[in-house]
């Protein structure tokens, strides 16, 4: 296990039963947030699109007094 931007890396074995047997399947694992997941691999999750507060809020060009 390594640690890129404060995430988590490491392998998770799951079984797939095929048949009457389960077979070991090795899988890669990411872990953290969202937003350091995209900073650290952009071209990875560019397939994500994350929201955060500052875009949840109206604009200031829209506002008049």
């Amino acid at each position: 296990m390594y640690k890129i931007y404060g995430l988590k890396f490491y392998t998770r074995t799951t079984h797939e039963k095929v048949g009457p047997t389960y077979i070991p399947k090795m899988l890669g694992v990411i872990e953290g947030p969202v937003n350091k997941m995209i900073k650290a691999y952009p071209s990875e999750f560019s397939f994500m699109r994350h929201q955060t507060k500052r875009d949840l809020r109206p604009s200031a060009r829209g506002k008049t007094k």
